[in-house]
């Protein structure tokens, strides 16, 4: 074994045969595609798992993580890349408050349930943007209280380190955009002071409204119980390829409701425009009806 020396680690080298077998074991495993130009980016997160078990070897690395399925998580919790603000693409946050939720606040005044799945929340700051674009609507709509409505926010990665900061809702105050209102700062986050000068905290109101679980999108079923009003998915496609698009997409038609709204990143797109047809940017909605195929609720997520 090394000693962990920076000089030590600095010397070791990942074989195009080893990257192969990473890569592949990464997309069997999560979907995500590493082509060769991805080999630093990989030897510098995977440099770090090394250095945690002070193994000598990539080889002996690609053993543990194919006999371990929790390094395997771990591993992925590493390559996942997390960057991301609140109301990043604010474009869509403006349409889902100023649009979509008008839509659902008429069209369900009757049973007052809304369903939304953040998908791939990365650590957090999206479903929190979601959950105040929604408050905001109720409040513009003339909705008192939002207890008045079963509104509830799904948000999965396949990261567990990200869902541990997302579930947390403490941030850096600088996550939020520079134009956001001092009002509506106040009305959702608490300031940091003394030691904590500089960070917000998502208000427990907020955070309650949302639900934070692991959900692996390579998934042949995904464990939801019922259907989604809206579903974001953005800027998470881009590390998948063609076939793997098609099935997250199909999948995501599946559990949209009959007038659901799919929001995905500015550079992707779906495939059938027949299915889902676009509203607005990157904003698609279900045009025909599809079985959900419901997981049994003992083992839904949501």
């Amino acid at each position: 074994m090394l000693t962990g020396t920076a000089h030590s680690y600095s010397n070791l080298s990942l074989s195009d045969e080893m990257f192969f077998l990473f890569s592949d074991l990464i997309y069997r495993a999560a979907g995500i595609k590493l082509n060769v130009q991805k080999k630093s980016l990989l030897i510098s997160r995977l440099m770090k798992r090394l250095k945690k078990h002070n193994m000598d070897s990539f080889t002996e690395y690609y053993k543990k993580v194919k006999a371990d399925e929790e390094e395997l998580v771990e591993m992925l919790n590493c390559i996942s890349t997390n960057t991301t603000k609140f109301f990043r693409e604010k474009h869509h946050f403006e349409y889902l408050k100023n649009k979509v939720m008008p839509e659902l606040l008429k069209n369900k005044a009757d049973e007052r349930i809304i369903r939304i799945w953040s998908a791939g929340c990365s650590t957090g700051e999206e479903p929190y943007s979601i959950t105040i674009a929604v408050c905001e609507a109720l409040k513009e709509f003339g909705v008192k209280s939002s207890e008045l409505w079963d509104i509830k926010i799904l948000a999965t990665d396949i990261s567990t380190k990200v869902l541990r900061t997302a579930d947390a809702g403490i941030y850096e105050y600088e996550q939020l955009p520079e134009e956001m209102p001092k009002e509506i700062i106040s009305r959702y986050f608490l300031k940091g002071n003394k030691e904590n000068e500089g960070l917000i905290k998502v208000k427990d109101f907020i955070r309650d409204k949302i639900r934070f679980r692991r959900l692996n999108l390579k998934d042949g079923e995904y464990p939801l119980k019922r259907s989604f009003d809206v579903i974001f998915c953005r800027n998470v496609m881009i590390y998948f390829d063609d076939g793997m698009k098609r099935h997250v997409i199909s999948k995501f038609h599946q559990h949209l409701s009959d007038r659901g709204h799919l929001f995905l990143g500015h550079s992707e797109t779906v495939f059938d425009r027949e299915q889902l047809v676009p509203t607005y940017i990157t904003v698609y909605k279900k045009s025909m009806n599809g079985n959900c195929g419901h997981k049994r609720e003992s083992e839904a997520i949501m």
